[in-house]
C-alpha cells in the first residue's frame, strides 16, 4: 500500500491547487475545515451537528438507502447482481434522523445513507457557511458544486467518478482506499446497470477480500492508497480514481466539492464507451486491432501532428473543439445513430 501525502496548516482562502494538482495522486489537507460550525458542532453533545442540520433543514424530500442490520454497513447488490440489498425511498430529514435517534441504543439496527444531496438544496443556509475559496483558473468554467452525504455507519463500494473531488470530514471518522484508474483491471467491476450510486462498482468485499474468487484484488491492494480522516480534515483526488468510502460512527457527516477539468461541451466519455460496446467490441479481432490503432491515432496520440499536415480551413473535428463543433457533431451521431 502506499503513503497518502498529507499538508499541514492550509487555510480554506489559500488551498495550494497547483500543488495538488502537480500530485497526480491522492493528498489529504489536514484540518482544512476545523472551524466550519457543523465541524464545530459535531465536538459538543452527541449528535449536536443533527439537530444543527434539522434546523436549517429546507424541507425538501429526498432519497435515503436504508438496509437491514444483516447487510453490516455495506450498501451492495443482492446475490444476482440485478437489485440491491439495500431499499430506496423518498423521505425527509427529520423522518431519516428520527429513525436513526430511535435506534441508537440498539448495538442491532438498521443503516441510513442520505447520499449525493446537493448541499445549497437541502441545507441552503448552511451551504453559505460552509465555502472554500476556489480562486483558481480551473475553476472559471466549472464552478466546484457541494453535495452532503449523511447517515449511520456505511460502506460505498469502490467506484470512480468524472469530476475531481475535495471531501471534507465533518462529523464521525472515515476511510478512503483509493486506487489509480490502471487498477480497474484488477477491480472486477460489477455491471454497468443497475450500479448502487450511479457509477460502476468493484464486485470485491475490500474489507474481506475473497481472492479465490477475484485472485486479481491482491495487486490491487498492493497498489492501493489509504487515507484515514478525522473531522477537520480534507482529502483531494484526481479525477478517476476508484475509491472505496467508510464512514465509521452512528452518525456521519461528509461535504465534497465536485469540479470537471474539461470544458462543458466535450459531453461525457461514458457515452463513448457505451458506443464502443455497441459498435466495436464484438467485431472481429482483426477488425478490433485495426480499430484500436485508429482510436490511438485519432483519440489518444498527439491531436496536433493529426492535423498539421491539413489545411486549417479543412480540419473540423480534427481541430481543437469549441462549442460549435461539437454541437455539430452530436446532431450528426444523433442522425447516424437514428438510421
Amino acid at each position: 500500500m502506499n503513503n497518502v501525502q498529507v499538508l499541514e496548516g492550509v487555510s480554506p482562502q489559500a488551498i495550494p491547487f497547483d500543488d495538488l494538482f502537480a500530485q497526480q495522486q491522492p493528498v489529504i489537507l489536514r484540518d482544512l475545515v476545523k472551524e466550519w460550525p457543523l465541524v464545530q458542532a459535531a465536538k459538543g453533545v452527541a449528535l449536536e451537528a443533527m439537530a444543527l442540520l434539522e434546523q436549517h433543514d429546507s424541507g425538501r424530500p429526498l432519497l435515503v438507502y436504508k438496509g437491514a442490520p444483516a447487510i453490516k454497513a455495506r450498501f451492495a447488490y443482492n446475490d444476482s447482481c440485478t437489485g440491491f440489498n439495500f431499499k430506496s425511498e423518498k423521505s425527509t430529514i427529520a423522518a431519516a434522523f428520527a429513525h436513526i435517534r430511535e435506534q441508537l441504543a440498539q448495538e442491532e439496527h438498521d443503516y441510513l445513507y442520505i447520499n449525493s444531496l446537493k448541499f445549497n438544496d437541502g441545507f441552503p443556509e448552511l451551504s453559505r457557511q460552509h465555502q472554500l475559496n476556489f480562486n483558481h483558473p480551473e475553476f472559471e468554467n466549472n464552478q466546484p458544486v457541494a453535495k452532503i452525504w449523511l447517515g449511520t455507519e456505511s460502506i460505498a463500494a469502490a467506484h470512480f467518478d468524472q469530476p475531481k473531488n475535495l471531501a471534507c470530514c465533518v462529523q464521525g471518522k472515515r476511510r478512503f482506499t483509493l486506487f489509480a484508474p490502471d487498477q480497474v483491471h484488477n477491480l472486477y467491476p460489477g455491471p454497468l446497470s443497475p450500479t448502487p450510486g450511479g457509477q460502476v462498482v468493484t464486485m470485491a468485499d475490500l474489507n474481506a477480500p475473497d481472492f479465490e474468487k477475484f485472485p486479481r484484488l491482491q495487486q490491487a491492494l498492493d497498489n492501493a492508497y489509504i487515507a484515514d480522516l478525522e473531522p477537520g480534515d480534507a482529502l483531494y483526488y484526481p479525477s478517476m480514481w476508484w475509491h472505496q468510502v467508510q464512514a465509521y460512527d452512528r452518525f456521519n457527516i461528509m461535504v465534497n466539492f465536485w469540479w470537471m477539468a474539461a470544458e462543458p461541451h466535450l459531453g461525457n466519455p461514458m457515452d463513448a464507451l457505451m458506443h464502443c460496446m455497441l459498435s466495436v467490441r464484438d467485431r472481429p479481432l482483426a477488425e478490433q486491432q485495426a480499430w484500436r490503432e485508429l482510436f490511438n491515432y485519432y483519440i489518444f496520440d498527439d491531436a496536433q501532428q493529426v492535423r498539421q499536415h491539413l489545411p486549417v480551413e479543412s480540419q473540423g473535428a480534427l481541430a481543437p473543439m469549441d462549442d460549435t463543433m461539437a454541437r455539430r457533431m452530436r446532431s450528426l451521431l444523433l442522425n447516424n445513430l437514428n438510421r
